[in-house]
């Protein structure tokens, strides 16, 4: 299974600290994954400087950036610049043709978009978006970290696979080794872990353990 690690940062002295803890643990063509929040569609804001990124970002990492944002546009060639091979967008916040656009935009830095579906929307929310290549289904609450999965998103994972069949997806929120293969089990692609490797005695260990299901 594909995981990607968590940076989730209050500033940049700490986004420092987790791109170094993520460069002793995510191998080459692994996947950092950025939580932007904006301290309005979520709870928390988060340290967000996409120039700065490319002077901490691991060698050889890919870069997906969550932007828990309202004002997710304005944010988004800026990251797609340093280099985001992937920007997650939220269907609460954009219409099916802001999303088309943005997809045009990250086409031309050779990134692709994905669409989340927060705790609050319903996978037939996501239908009118069918036509993307990549969802999110967001297990928690948009914005803190430590969060408990939210049982609803497996059978949106399932609902999900059944509607869009080729779609590559992401579950993100509370991620353990038992929810890692469950979700896996319902036809979740790809993992987002921080607490569970970040807390864990040995990091790397934690995180093998969820690649390996």
């Amino acid at each position: 299974m594909q995981v990607a690690l968590s940076i989730n940062a209050r500033n940049e002295t700490d986004a420092r600290d987790l791109a170094r803890h993520a460069a002793r643990i995510v191998p080459r063509g692994g996947i950092v994954h950025i939580d932007i929040g904006d301290g309005i569609y979520t709870p928390n804001t988060t340290w967000d400087d996409a120039v700065a990124w490319r002077t901490m970002a691991p060698a050889g990492v890919k870069t997906e950036v969550h932007l828990m944002a309202r004002d997710w546009e304005s944010r988004l060639v800026p990251w797609l610049e340093a280099g985001a091979f992937r920007v997650i967008i939220h269907i609460g916040l954009a219409s099916v043709n802001e999303a088309k656009r943005a997809r045009e935009v990250a086409a031309r830095y050779g990134a692709e978009v994905m669409l989340s579906i927060s705790l609050a929307d319903d996978v037939v929310d996501a239908l009118a978006y069918a036509d993307f290549a990549s969802f999110q289904i967001l297990a928690v609450i948009a914005g803190r970290s430590g969060q408990i999965f939210n049982e609803s998103a497996i059978q949106k994972i399932k609902d999900l696979r059944v509607a869009v069949p080729n779609a590559i997806l992401e579950v993100d929120g509370g991620i353990t080794p038992i929810i890692a293969a469950r979700a896996n089990e319902a036809g979740a692609d790809i993992v987002v872990s921080y607490s569970y490797i970040r807390d864990a005695d040995n990091p790397k260990e934690a995180y093998e353990k969820l690649v390996s299901l």
